[in-house]
């Protein structure tokens, strides 16, 4: 009876994440198409490989995606709080844990359709235009860091609960980026084969694969660890 009795309530636990998640998804894939077609101009105008053409498309792809992430978390997280729509989800058999994956699982649905046709929209330009095969690493270190960066976001606004907070630090973490993509391009090993047709993973390209996979690890178990010490919504 124990056993029926958990696996019922593990149904049920699932029936209502998926619920959740789907309401999200309905809510927000009109708003999502648009950004994939800002995307697909982008991934256009790079495969032209003319230098302007891939600067102008290269930029349009680094801001939608940071606007895409940004456009998730604050309309799934952010704007429910902001207009009380929260207490309904609130008067229904949900629990904190229940919540939590239920955004979890919707905003990286929501993100990483897009950011994954970007990303293998990439790989296929660089592999099969005229653009040089050595722009494959840099440009998947820099997609890494983007994805890292929302992870962070999106971990922030599962905790925090002020809306000032976690615009800071959307923000702050985006100012980063340019930084970062200069810092990799100064790296010997990852630098000098950028204009050049050799894919080369080199040691320090793999440490950061490894240090920005760990940290979107870390974020799930750390925002996991503290929304299962909840008790209750508040």
């Amino acid at each position: 009876m124990n056993t029926a009795s958990h696996d019922s309530q593990e149904s049920h636990d699932m029936l209502m994440i998926k619920l959740l998640v789907i309401k999200d998804w309905q809510i927000y894939q009109k708003q999502l198409a648009v950004y994939v077609v800002g995307l697909l101009l982008g991934l256009m105008l790079v495969g032209m490989a003319k230098p302007w053409s891939f600067y102008v498309g290269a930029l349009l792809l680094l801001v939608l995606l940071i606007c895409v992430g940004g456009f998730g978390i604050g309309s799934s997280l952010l704007n429910e709080r902001k207009e009380h729509t929260l207490p309904f989800v609130m008067s229904l058999p949900v629990t904190p844990m229940m919540f939590y994956w239920s955004k979890l699982i919707a905003n990286l649905v929501i993100y990483l359709i897009p950011f994954g046709i970007v990303v293998g929209g990439s790989v296929f330009l660089v592999l099969f235009t005229p653009l040089p095969d050595g722009l494959l690493v840099w440009s998947l270190l820099i997609y890494g860091f983007l994805a890292t960066i929302y992870f962070v976001s999106l971990g922030a606004a599962l905790v925090l609960e002020s809306e000032g907070w976690n615009l800071f630090v959307q923000i702050g973490l985006s100012t980063f980026i340019s930084p970062f993509m200069m810092g990799i391009g100064m790296i010997d090993e990852i630098g000098k084969h950028i204009k050049t047709e050799n894919i080369v993973w080199s040691l320090p390209a793999i440490a950061i694969f490894a240090a920005q996979f760990a940290v979107m690890i870390l974020v799930v178990l750390v925002t996991r660890w503290i929304h299962r010490r909840k008790t209750s919504f508040l």
